[in-house]
């Protein structure tokens, strides 16, 4: 499992600094670039970067890559948690389907994780995608017991992602 902190480079270093493993850090495009967040880092950290939303497809195929190791995308569904997430030029929002999300697995030239409303019931068919992994805040943080939803994501994952 990797740990990565959402747009926040300076919670990061401090964390690091207190001895707490963090593997890297995920940013948006108005976010700190990508070349601070390596400089920062290292070569060994995790950064990941949220991929236009209305561009998806285009921008996932020439986007500088240089410095990232996965590309974020979504949204599935709208989310309160990030109300911008997914705004198309119109200010409406752009979600994705399972199969937006195949697609985009097929041409990616990085892992892609995927993100935005996502639950519980959306995990096997999210996994049968052939997507790297997911990413979630509510799902977990509005849980009775956080930590069970969050083991049960990930086991109902594990067990539908499809064979190699």
């Amino acid at each position: 499992m990797t740990l990565v902190v959402d747009d926040r480079l300076d919670v990061v270093l401090a964390a690091r600094k207190a001895g707490i493993k963090v593997d890297g850090i995920h940013v948006g495009q108005s976010d700190i670039p990508v070349a601070v967040c390596r400089e920062y880092l290292g070569e060994e950290s995790v950064i990941g970067l949220s991929a236009e939303t209305a561009n998806l497809f285009e921008y996932i195929q020439s986007a500088d890559i240089s410095h990232i190791d996965y590309f974020g995308a979504g949204p599935l569904h709208e989310t309160m948690t990030k109300r911008d997430c997914g705004i198309g030029p119109d200010g409406k929002v752009i979600t994705r389907t399972f199969d937006d999300f195949a697609r985009l697995a097929q041409v990616s030239p990085l892992p892609v994780v995927v993100g935005g409303g996502v639950k519980q019931d959306d995990i096997p068919p999210l996994a049968a995608t052939g997507i790297d992994g997911f990413f979630v805040v509510s799902a977990i943080a509005e849980a009775d017991d956080p930590k069970a939803e969050a083991v049960k994501m990930i086991q109902s994952w594990q067990a539908n992602v499809p064979a190699d």
